[in-house]
């Protein structure tokens, strides 16, 4: 199976030479507020949508020696943002994210943050205070600082500015050009790069950029080295000159970042640079120092929220064990008590969390946890039963790409389990009430997966493609003793589909279910004695039934029948005109429509559709509609197949125009008319 095209994206290396250019002047987020900075600048980037608009964001990182023998990065940033109306307040509250390992991490200072608004034309300004910002720990990893602006009206001009000093230099700050929220006006990035160190640059997104400026430069740094020795007379310390590659990056007007449907996350297309630390140099010798993913795994494994909690005994498992899931001859149904009980009993209350918050005794007892600490669990549970069981670590479709060729563990947020068991090998994830064994949720069909094992760690992928959505309904019209037309329909899902309906039953009840069903069909057609079967069955597809009575005028002179009950496609879900970014769709179609109905009492067939066969792009898909006439019955039968799930922006008028003859059909009607 081909993998999907990470449209783009551009792999660049940063090298130690670079050419020679005379800098440009840029804008800057600092200085004076005056009247005539309240005063938006035009720009081909802000319509009528905008709701406020990042007047500047210019940030640098560059490097100092430290105590530790070798170097830190310093980044620093400065934000000037308008706020045009309440829709844009969201922008005012502000995340500032540290990376925590162990007993190190990162330092913010300098933080500064002013709210500025005109009065009687004057500049009045609002200042932060230091008790406004909170603090909170999301995982053990990361630290969070979190503020909103003070005094923030219609019309504010926002600033704010920060710095942050880090040891862990092979965490180039990243820099986002583009946002969700508003267009900015000037986005400029700063990056000095000492020769001793080598960096991988990714650039992600489609807008070139306005500056793009490299040159060579020297720099002298202190560096010190700590001792531990109480006989040593003094630190070593020591200046170390070398050549430094300085970069430029400006992209100015760019337009905020455009969400579309069937797309995956839109921050995979959004104009930014990622950073990956490739070689270090000490003076004397040269390290390889891309992270590889044996380093990664070998750093999981050991890490006291992660892997070490998998390698202690768990003896205290056996009660619970002994209770949900007694020794059998049958490994299968063992291993899927062991599942069913966690997925069934336990609460997941984060899916965006690969580690321990906790302990996995106060899992237990807690009977809730992340995504990380519940599948962490069943890894453990499983593995007291001699299966082999590992995590696995992926990145959700709304979390964005996950790179293969190296580790980016900040790209990964979810946790699932490969387990072995009778020959065969598992995706287990315990996370969700309803979900089958041996299924995952569809946001976990995203490519790229690492299995973090000690014996055979490997890279794993999982495609939307592989991915089918089946569906088959069945609807049945005749005429009543009333003289009034009569039906039954039952559908059969396949996986997914027998997943969303579980979960939509689970929380809106049977009763909220086919309420919703009711209000989707209006007023023309009348549900009852409906009932879904399989439901507490998750490997089992489920099948939706229910009655029905169609209202109808029986003195009309005509009328008008939709043959398509269900209206999945009745409406062309690529309306647009103009796609800026490939659809991705969640998964494959295979979707079967029958109707066999009665001829009403009193009416002849005055009109019908023509039966219509269609291809897209040779055998990727089709789509089917075929409607007879046989006595006193029609006989319609329609299908839709689809077999890909990613369309380059280059054939989206190709895929636009497929499910816009599809809406065409399916919208077609039945024309009946009276006899004399």
């Amino acid at each position: 199976m081909n993998a999907p095209t990470l449209y783009g994206l551009t792999v660049c290396l940063s090298c130690f030479v670079f050419s020679l250019s005379a800098q440009d002047k840029g804008q800057s987020a600092s200085g004076k507020i005056t009247p005539a900075d309240f005063v938006l600048p035009s720009s081909p980037a802000i319509d009528s949508n905008t709701n406020a608009v990042i007047l500047s964001d210019v940030g640098s990182t560059h490097f100092k020696g430290n105590q530790s023998g070798w170097f830190s990065y310093v980044f620093k940033r400065q934000v000037r943002i308008k706020i045009l109306n309440k829709q844009g307040l969201g922008l005012a509250t502000i995340r500032i994210f540290l990376h925590i390992k162990d007993d190190d991490k990162e330092k913010l200072e300098d933080l500064t943050a002013s709210t500025y608004n005109l009065e009687n034309g004057a500049v009045t300004e609002s200042r932060l205070v230091k008790g406004d910002i909170f603090e909170d720990k999301p995982d053990q990893h990361t630290l969070e600082e979190k503020f909103t602006m003070p005094g923030v009206v219609n019309g504010s001009i926002i600033q704010y500015s920060y710095t942050i000093t880090s040891d862990f230099y092979y965490n180039l700050p990243d820099w986002e050009f583009q946002s969700l929220e508003a267009p900015c006006l000037w986005s400029e990035y700063n990056v000095v790069i000492p020769n001793t160190l080598r960096f991988v640059f990714v650039k992600r997104g489609f807008h070139p950029f306005f500056l793009d400026k490299q040159k060579e430069g020297t720099e002298s740094y202190r560096v010190e080295e700590r001792t531990d020795d109480p006989l040593a007379r003094a630190d070593h310390a020591f200046e170390v000159s070398t050549n430094t590659s300085i970069h430029r990056w400006v992209m100015k007007d760019v337009p905020r970042l455009p969400v579309e449907d069937y797309v995956t996350t839109p921050l995979n297309y959004s104009d930014k640079l990622e950073f990956q630390l490739s070689q270090t140099y000490n003076g004397e010798t040269t390290r390889d120092y891309m992270n590889s993913w044996a380093q990664a795994t070998a750093d999981l494994l050991k890490e006291k929220t992660f892997g070490e909690p998998l390698k202690e005994d768990n003896d205290w498992l056996d009660p619970l064990l002994d209770r949900i899931a007694p020794v059998s001859d049958d490994p299968l149904q063992q291993a899927k008590k062991i599942y069913y009980y966690l997925s069934g009993n336990f609460t997941c209350t984060d899916h965006d969390s690969k580690y321990l918050k906790t302990t996995l005794e106060d899992v237990v007892k807690r009977r809730n946890g992340s995504v990380g600490e519940l599948n962490l669990l069943l890894i453990a549970l499983l593995r007291r039963r001699h299966f082999k069981a590992d995590p696995v670590l992926l990145s959700t479709r709304e979390f964005g790409f996950n790179l293969a060729k190296y580790p980016i563990l900040e790209r990964l947020n979810y946790v699932i389990c490969r387990a072995g068991i009778g020959g065969n090998v598992f995706f287990l994830d315990a996370s969700r009430p309803g979900l089958a064994f041996g299924c995952l949720p569809e946001n976990c069909y995203n490519g790229h997966a690492r299995v973090i094992s000690e014996q055979d760690s490997v890279s794993v992928y999982f495609w939307a493609d592989s991915l089918r959505q089946k569906e088959d309904v069945l609807v049945m019209l005749s005429n009543s003793d009333q003289g009034v037309l009569q039906g039954n329909f039952q559908s059969v899902s396949g996986y997914p589909g027998s997943y969303r309906i579980r979960e939509k039953a689970r929380k809106s009840g049977l009763t909220g279910f086919f309420k919703d069903l009711q209000a989707s069909y209006g007023k023309d057609l009348l549900i009852s004695n409906g009932g879904i079967d399989s439901l507490d069955d998750p490997e089992a597809p489920v099948k939706v039934h229910y009655d029905f009575e169609c209202k109808m005028d029986k003195n009309a002179d005509l009328i008008y029948f939709d043959p398509v009950l269900k209206d999945d496609f009745r409406r062309n879900p690529f309306s647009a005109t103009v796609r800026k970014y490939p659809v991705e769709m969640a998964h494959t179609l295979d979707e079967s429509y029958v109707l066999n109905m009665e001829i009403p009492v009193g009416y002849s067939v005055e009109e019908m559709p023509k039966s219509a066969r269609v291809s897209f792009n040779e055998n990727e898909g089709s789509f089917e509609y075929m409607i007879e006439r046989q006595g006193n019955l029609i006989l319609m039968r329609s299908r839709i197949r689809l077999d890909r799930t990613e369309f380059l922006p280059e054939d989206y008028n190709m895929l636009r125009d497929f499910f816009a003859y599809i809406a065409k059909k399916q919208n077609e009607q039945i024309v009946f008319k009276k006899k004399p």
